[in-house]
């Protein structure tokens, strides 16, 4: 009972069953504990009615803070131009940091191998929540406040920041886990068998663990990708899930969508499907059809990153592979040819864009990349950045929360690794010679 109220503990990932239960071993863990002593920024809780267990949203749970210590001013990085800057470093105790999503006034949310959620504001811890399980692989900031995060059991929960002015730190409260109830009480009677018979698309909620999600342009629906092979579709009108697909021969790693209702699933046997979304007003749900194929090779696609707006001329999907490659197709030619970044790093582990023009790529040799599209129609290397001391789980970019008139523009830039650091970079962008840098 000490060690948890210490610290946070890397959650184990085995299971004594292959089925999914409907009521999350974590929740009957916090009825337990309900009358523990509150730690420092822990909310006191209430214990939940039956109605909240079943269906899984607004269930108090206790939220232990892992111990993080600051490591700045350590330095020992090396950085390329050297008008960029490092803000901060915090060192997890257990585990590494796995997943993050940067939102609006500075907030960054951070997953890690155990049930914390933690939330930091402009480079240092400001909260955080319990997700119930661990560990985390993707977080997405969705409208209207909401925060989706995906663990190792496939399920997916839905997250509302209730902070008010008068709140100083962020509140967060869970609305929502897909599948809803009703959905898994139908598959309840039949999950095992299809799951024998390795049926994944007919199953409500995926079999193994959700590895990637995304929102489509118009923030009504919601792609997850899973080792299990599958892409599922969800609709956030009224929670249901509308569609699976089961066309990767492995599991699916990354998916994105937009650019006028498509879809971009990549997966781990080398193969990277366009598929188009098809609304009829006389179906109640939309169908997917895949479109072409943009890539069939023997690496791995690691990461997808769709950059569109609706002040471009036109869309561009970025892919990292396996084999170290950045690939790049354009909405303008038709998505029918690619261009291939020239630095050459490690297996691509990472993308991120910011606001302004740049784009970055983390690797597994802990570097981190940022891109630029030059005046040529080519992209040209901007910065590199010996980030970690392992491979770079996660990167996430966001506009400087600093004004700046003189120099270069510039952009914040958030980088978590294996080797349990969160830093935080101030990223200006200055040309550097490829040279420079060893390849």
């Amino acid at each position: 009972m000490a060690n948890r109220n210490e610290g946070e503990e890397p959650s184990s990932r085995s299971t004594t069953s292959q089925d999914t239960p409907l009521i999350s071993s974590t929740i009957v863990r916090s009825i337990i504990h309900l009358n523990e002593p509150l730690q420092q920024g822990q909310q006191p809780i209430t214990k939940p009615t039956l109605w909240q267990i079943l269906k899984g949203s607004n269930i108090p749970m206790p939220f232990f803070p892992s111990p993080w210590t600051s490591r700045d001013g350590l330095g020992g990085d090396d950085i390329f131009p050297t008008c960029n800057t490092l803000l901060s470093t915090y060192e997890r105790r257990y585990g590494e940091v796995s997943c993050m999503a940067a939102g609006s006034d500075g907030l960054l949310y951070t997953g890690s191998c155990s049930k914390n959620i933690r939330v930091w504001k402009k480079g240092h811890p400001c909260g955080g929540f319990n997700d119930y399980q661990g560990p985390h692989y993707a977080i997405l900031l969705g409208p209207e406040d909401h925060v989706f995060v995906v663990s190792y059991d496939g399920r997916i929960r839905v997250w509302l920041n209730e902070a008010t002015e008068e709140t100083e730190l962020p509140l967060y409260k869970r609305i929502m886990t897909l599948p809803i109830i009703s959905e898994r009480l139908k598959e309840w009677f039949w999950r095992k068998k299809m799951r024998l018979e390795r049926k994944f698309e007919r199953l409500y909620w995926h079999s193994f663990p959700t590895t990637c999600i995304c929102l489509s342009e118009d923030k009504r629906y919601l792609y997850s990708g899973s080792t299990d092979h599958c892409m599922k579709i969800w609709r956030l009108e009224d929670w249901k899930f509308i569609e699976a697909k089961l066309d990767h021969k492995l599991g699916v790693t990354a998916v994105a969508a937009g650019c006028d209702c498509l879809v971009f699933s990549g997966s781990m046997d080398g193969s990277l499907i366009m598929w188009k979304r098809n609304e009829d007003g006389e179906r109640k749900k939309p169908t997917h059809t895949p479109v072409q194929y943009l890539l069939t090779e023997e690496s791995p696609v690691t990461v997808l990153l769709l950059k569109y707006t609706d002040e471009a001329e036109s869309g561009e999907l970025y892919a990292g592979l396996w084999d170290g490659r950045v690939l790049v197709w354009k909405e303008r030619s038709h998505w029918s040819s690619y261009e291939v970044l020239p630095f050459r790093q490690a297996a691509i582990t990472c993308l991120a864009r910011s606001p302004g023009p740049l784009v970055f790529s983390g690797s597994a040799d802990g570097r981190i990349c940022a891109w630029r599209r030059g005046s040529n129609s080519g992209h040209m290397l901007v910065t590199v950045i010996s980030a970690h001391q392992g491979p770079v789980n996660c990167i996430a970019a966001v506009e400087d929360w600093e004004e700046h008139d003189e120099g270069p523009s510039r952009c914040i830039l958030y980088s978590g690794g294996t080797d349990k650091r969160l830093k935080t970079w101030r990223i200006a962008e200055c040309t550097v010679d490829p040279m420079q840098c060893g390849r």
